[in-house]
């Protein structure tokens, strides 16, 4: 007969701290800092619209990071850590002061809502009670101005909440430009990095934040982004202070649709600027015309989208440069060889593509949201091509074989979605069905080659 097997029960080891508690202080500031880096909003199994595929800009905006203030909360190990002067100088190199992070994290410090979501009227009533002191933002800085190489501000004038409204920030903080003046100079000697992000407030004309941005010897990219105000010509001359400078972007709010936005002209005194590699001015209304001097400059990534009232004609001497960005900006292919030219009015001419076969080095290019009517044939010719944007024009219609883009070798990336766009009739017209098999036959023809090149075109 079997007997049962008598269970013994081995009393568990009483453990006095965690395993994570007992690991290096150095180990654990990695997982410190990895814990830091923000990844995209977006996975590339999520879908290709949303998948980041293309070198150009996106539109994706910076997280406010407040993560390590929290973790000293945590335990007293983890305080002592954080508190160690060695660990500021790995912790704190890049610094983010997102306004209306600040504001929301102060408004949900009550213990009551660690675990529950506070009511809709709860939170109104924190919100009007709650206001950031500027004070504190410079005592943050001040205790960490010695490692501090990368500074990013946002969001001083308002926010985006989640439903898509734009909260203004009037009256919820007492951080001005005298404050950012401050900042800027505690951080003189070592700030490398400088992005500021819908900071309208800080840039009035005349407002000398830019005279105060020229100051910093050090800086090597600068990142003005979501501009829905004039720039002072004056202020922008003084950056050619900077000679330091590698990357350069001054940008305006791309959903403003206000016509005096950003600058109406490149200063000359740019042109000392003898390390600039990377210039981007998305969206300056304004801007007239691109300066012959650019060419002089090494410049590598150029990206002038949305500024449709641009000449670009020295664009098709800039043969150093890698990545180019036309995006919105009204443009049709050039003429071919033999054509008859246009009645000279000066629109028409600044809307035509400009040569670019002479850009040779070129390995990305952004022609999306335009009004091209045919692939330009200038593509063909640029055999370095990896990534391609042709997409949102709705006006492209392809009535023969993409022989201009299957003769490029090291194409990677093209993006054919909203091209030959008409009226929801519920059929397709015969030219419609004509563009629909060519680019079909084209996504094939891609996908039979040796290595992995990506076509994203809309199936309807």
């Amino acid at each position: 007969m079997r007997t049962r097997a008598k269970h013994v029960r081995c009393p568990l080891k009483s453990v006095a701290s965690s395993l994570f508690n007992d690991l290096p202080d150095e180990l654990l500031l990695q997982i410190f800092t990895e814990l830091a880096k923000v990844g995209p909003l977006y996975r590339a199994e999520e879908g290709s619209e949303h998948a980041q595929d293309m070198p150009f800009y996106s539109a994706e905006p910076h997280p406010g990071l407040r993560a390590y203030p929290f973790l000293s909360q945590v335990c007293r190990r983890w305080k002592t850590v954080l508190d160690n002067p060695a660990a500021r100088d790995v912790l704190w190199r890049e610094l983010v002061v997102d306004f209306g992070h600040e504001l929301i994290t102060a408004v949900h410090m009550p213990i009551a809502w660690s675990d529950r979501r506070p009511s809709d009227d709860e939170f109104r009533e924190s919100f009007a009670a709650t206001r950031l002191n500027a004070a504190r933002i410079l005592r943050f800085v001040e205790e960490r101005q010695k490692c501090v190489q990368r500074l990013v501000l946002m969001n001083s004038e308002g926010y985006y909440s989640d439903g898509g409204d734009f909260v203004s920030l009037t009256a919820k903080h007492n951080f001005s430009m005298a404050h950012l003046g401050m900042v800027l100079g505690m951080l003189r000697h070592s700030l490398e990095e400088l992005q500021v992000q819908h900071c309208n407030d800080f840039f009035a004309v005349g407002s000398g934040t830019l005279s105060a941005v020229a100051c910093l010897p050090r800086l090597r990219v600068l990142r003005i982004e979501d501009l829905h105000c004039r720039a002072d010509r004056d202020s922008l001359a003084e950056l050619a202070q900077l000679r330091g400078l590698e990357e350069l972007s001054i940008s305006g709010e791309e959903n403003a649709s206000a016509w005096g936005v950003g600058m109406d002209c490149i200063p000359s005194q740019w042109s000392a600027l003898t390390s600039l590699r990377t210039l981007q001015l998305r969206g300056h209304t304004m801007l007239s015309a691109l300066p012959s001097f650019l060419t002089a400059l090494p410049l590598t990534h150029l990206d002038v989208s949305a500024c449709r009232a641009a000449d670009l004609s020295v664009v098709a001497d800039m043969t150093s440069l890698v990545t180019l960005s036309l995006q919105s900006m009204d443009l049709s292919e050039s003429l071919a060889s033999g054509a008859p030219a246009p009645q000279p009015h000066a629109a028409l001419v600044r809307r035509l593509l400009p040569p670019l076969e002479r850009l040779t080095s070129l390995t990305a290019l952004n022609l999306a949201n335009n009004l091209f009517t045919r692939v330009p044939a200038a593509l063909g010719r640029l055999s370095a091509l990896e990534f391609l944007d042709i997409s949102g024009n709705p006006e492209l219609q392809v009535l023969a074989p993409l022989a201009v883009l299957l003769g490029l070798p090291a194409l990677r990336v093209v993006d054919l979605r909203g091209l030959h766009e008409e009226p929801a009739l519920g059929y397709w017209s015969e030219a419609k069905c004509t563009s629909m098999r060519y680019v079909s036959a084209f996504t094939k023809a891609l996908r039979r080659r040796p290595y992995p090149t990506r076509v994203l075109c809309c199936s309807t």
